[in-house]
């Protein structure tokens, strides 16, 4: 687990009517269940992530010891994402040790959260900010390697005819967005739709294999945020991570170029695991669901920003 260093300045009072542990801005109901869970007296030391009405992400000590509290609008995300952790330590990765899924400390349903430990090493996409990307890449590629193995069977279908029903959303929210840049998307839909690759062999995968979930554990990669676990091929990560390139190109321009070299050392350490047709094709999936999310959120240059990933979907699927 992550050590405190330095004194870390607490967030002010976050509250969520839609999650149990944050109904009220005193937070009296994640102190408890907290304390039921062990953790009696943890302060809270950051707000990582707040998706209001829907989770919320916290590090939190106790002692010198950090976690990482995961809040969900009901019990039943916090039993999957349980049972996530148990079948991957059944199969031996999650043990703390890379390749490894976080420790998981314990969870509580009536409050809806669930906790783990939190990793003392730094994400990937620190390691590609810094220059060192061949690391990453072979870091992203050891996880895909050991998650390939077990035949873990846990999660909603994500084979090509599930897959396309999601993409349609995708287009959706583009075409609301932006009608031009939704026919473009839809486009690439149909062309998926015209070339599903043969199927693979189906497994437990992440859903949102990017480089910011990828940590540097020293002996291995941690893989963390199994919030859209699904059973598919091994595709499906690894045309996630073949997309990230063109999503730092986008999003982070002055580290584009390391970006694009981490991904390649990944492809290649795991050329002899995927199908080119595949990996195409996830890719391609992927690049629209990074389009959508920039229709739905609307940043300024947005649509600049989702032509360019329209435009890496439309060569990728021809």
């Amino acid at each position: 687990m992550r050590r405190i260093g330095a004194r870390m300045q607490e967030p002010a009072p976050l509250e969520d009517p839609a999650l149990p542990a944050l109904a009220s801005g005193h937070h009296d109901a994640l102190a408890a269940a907290l304390a039921r869970i062990g953790l009696r007296g943890a302060r809270t030391v950051a707000l990582l992530k707040h998706h209001p009405g829907s989770r919320c992400t916290l590090a939190i000590a106790a002692g010198t010891d950090r976690y990482v509290v995961k809040l969900f609008a009901d019990a039943a995300k916090v039993l999957a994402l349980s049972a996530v952790h148990q079948v991957l330590a059944g199969a031996g990765l999650a043990s703390g040790r890379g390749p490894t899924v976080p420790r998981l400390i314990g969870v509580d349903t009536d409050a809806a959260l669930l906790v783990t430990e939190m990793y003392a090493g730094p994400p990937i996409t620190e390691l590609v900010e810094r220059g060192e990307c061949d690391r990453a890449g072979r870091l992203a590629a050891q996880w895909l390697r050991a998650a390939a193995a077990p035949g873990l069977t846990l999660g909603h279908p994500y084979d090509p005819s599930h897959a396309l029903e999601e993409i349609h959303r995708y287009v959706c929210t583009i075409e609301s967005a932006a009608g031009e840049l939704g026919g473009r998307a839809g486009a690439v839909w149909e062309r998926l739709a015209a070339d599903i690759p043969p199927p693979g062999y189906s497994d437990l995968r992440h859903g949102s294999f990017y480089l910011s979930h990828v940590f540097d554990l020293g002996d291995g990669p941690g893989v963390i945020d199994w919030d859209s676990f699904r059973q598919g091929p091994v595709e499906v990560d690894a045309g996630m991570m073949s997309a990230m390139a063109a999503r730092w190109t986008v999003r982070r321009p002055q580290h584009a170029g390391a970006a694009q070299r981490a991904i390649a050392v990944f492809l290649d350490e795991v050329g002899d695991l995927v199908d080119p047709a595949r990996l195409r094709w996830y890719r391609a999936a992927a690049l629209l669901k990074f389009a959508s999310y920039l229709a739905r959120r609307r940043p300024d240059g947005w649509a600049v920003s989702a032509a360019s990933l329209i435009g890496d979907a439309e060569m990728v699927s021809a």
